[in-house]
């Protein structure tokens, strides 16, 4: 709304000086009203400059709030996970102590090997020593699963005290991930999407490959523009734009290796060492 009035109130002045040019006898009318407009113009620039930094301000809370909203989806399903894992661990114990109690050891015994016969295809959660990582990792995984991607995850590091907001963190390996995932979706055959983080160099390298179609030059130079998207939706385009400014944000760096298969690099120092 103050973006709206700033405007409406530029418009309506352009009119009156647009009025007053018009009704003026001479030059000497003009010069005479030429202060007051730049001291109008001079008010109308400064209410506008004001109103563009308070939507920036209103975007960058929304997008920290969605961003909030995502780490918190993902924590649940972690914990709804764990919480079903718990009890199905419990019952499994109760009925194992029921035979044992009653002296049924060979059906017990069926019963042991029939549980770990199914666990060998359905493994638990995979921790990876970050609470928002292990929901994010995990939680993809399952998207993969659904779309029939392949998804491996390795983290090569300690994360635990890594000095960047969860939900930063989870933005930018979430937005490089979706991407990934799409990417992998436009090949037929060999749809594969990897994640590993390492410690470098007195840096955080997040490695985010995938097997999709090889990004040319030209893409690369405006992948992370705003708006910049290849999907033909002028929804989309915003997600690796995000990116870049968290790691800009954060004085990392990023990279993309186009060739067989796509790279992004992800270079975020150990700012507990600075």
């Amino acid at each position: 709304m103050l973006i709206i009035s700033t405007i409406l109130l530029e418009a309506w002045f352009i009119v009156m000086i647009n009025q007053q040019i018009y009704l003026a006898n001479g030059i000497d009318d003009l010069k005479g009203f030429l202060p007051f407009v730049n001291l109008v113009v001079l008010a109308l620039s400064v209410l506008a400059v004001f109103s563009i930094k308070r939507l920036e301000e209103g975007t960058r809370k929304l997008i920290e709030l969605n961003l909030l909203k995502t780490h918190l989806l993902h924590v649940e399903d972690i914990l709804s996970a764990s919480q079903a894992q718990k009890h199905e661990h419990s019952r499994h114990i109760q009925t194992i102590q029921a035979m044992l109690y009653l002296e049924e050891t060979d059906q017990a015994q069926e019963y042991i090997e029939g549980i770990a016969e199914s666990y060998r295809h359905t493994e638990g959660l995979i921790h990876v020593g970050h609470p928002a990582l292990t929901a994010l990792f995990n939680s993809k995984q399952k998207v993969a699963e659904a779309k029939k991607i392949g998804f491996a995850f390795a983290v090569k590091c300690d994360v635990a005290n890594i000095n960047i907001s969860p939900w930063d963190l989870c933005s930018i390996l979430g937005n490089l991930l979706d991407n990934a995932l799409e990417a992998a979706l436009q090949d037929p055959f060999n749809r594969r999407v990897a994640v590993e983080i390492k410690y470098e160099n007195a840096n955080y390298v997040i490695y985010v490959y995938n097997t999709g179609s090889k990004i040319s030059e030209e893409a690369r130079r405006r992948l992370f523009k705003e708006g910049y998207t290849t999907k033909g939706s002028k929804a989309r385009g915003y997600g690796l734009y995000l990116v870049k400014k968290l790691v800009d944000k954060y004085g990392g760096k990023i990279d993309v290796i186009s060739g067989e298969r796509t790279t992004f690099i992800v270079h975020l120092p150990d700012r507990g060492r600075e």
